[in-house]
């Protein structure tokens, strides 16, 4: 006769006389641990003489238990050989030092770009627009340049003012314009003005000299400072 076990339904073929007749006894599946108690149905037990041998119950051979499924462990990491290592550690230190010396580089550029922006708006004058927008004032390049022999004269008319401009750089120079401003006597300016140079540009070692009016000047100036006025 075929058992099933009621909880995992693994079946067993037994002996009838094991189960001791219409009494039956309790059984115990081998798979799952479960037991119950199994008597011999009524129709096999008027048929087949009872014996008092105790008889093993042994599982099905069409179908056995299905056995639990393997754990699989993580295989385990290979060791990383020393050269790998500190081949590894050499390339992300070498890319290190050339984004530092990258960095550096960038800074330098930028530093002279802002400090030489009186050069570079002389050489190219559009550049002074950028240098505006980036909130720095780009003052013309004067590097050179030299405002001598101011003169201040009383005339009828007013005031002349008089001077020359010696570029004592190694190159030709763009003139920028002049600033004439005039302070009384505590040195506080009262009145001042943008003049146009005499000429737009300089040669190096050359001189050459301006002469600008100032009409109606205050009774309170006392004296004249002549300046390269900013873009």
């Amino acid at each position: 006769m075929i058992l099933s076990c009621p909880v995992c339904r693994t079946r067993y073929l037994v002996d009838e006389g094991s189960l001791h007749g219409q009494s039956g006894r309790t059984v115990r599946c081998s798979n799952c641990g479960h037991t119950w108690h199994r008597r011999v149905p009524p129709e096999l037990a008027a048929n087949e003489e009872v014996g008092n041998s105790k008889g093993r119950i042994e599982p099905a051979l069409e179908l056995p238990p299905r056995p639990a499924a393997a754990l699989e462990g993580q295989p385990r990491p290979r060791p990383v050989p020393d050269s790998l290592r500190r081949g590894a550690y050499r390339n992300r230190w070498g890319a290190l030092r050339w984004l530092v010396l990258a960095a550096l580089l960038t800074l330098a550029v930028l530093a002279g770009v802002v400090v030489a922006r009186g050069a570079i708006v002389a050489l190219w004058p559009p550049a002074a627009r950028l240098y505006s927008l980036a909130g720095l004032s780009a003052e013309p390049a004067v590097t050179g340049l030299k405002i001598e022999n101011l003169v201040p004269l009383r005339t009828p008319e007013g005031l002349t003012i008089e001077g020359d401009i010696a570029n004592n750089g190694r190159m030709t120079q763009d003139l920028p314009r002049l600033r004439v401003a005039l302070r009384d006597s505590a040195e506080k300016e009262v009145q001042f003005k943008i003049v146009d140079p005499p000429q737009p540009r300089l040669a190096p070692g050359a001189v050459v000299h301006f002469k600008t009016p100032f009409d109606h000047p205050e009774e309170a100036a006392k004296g004249v400072v002549v300046t390269f006025a900013k873009q």
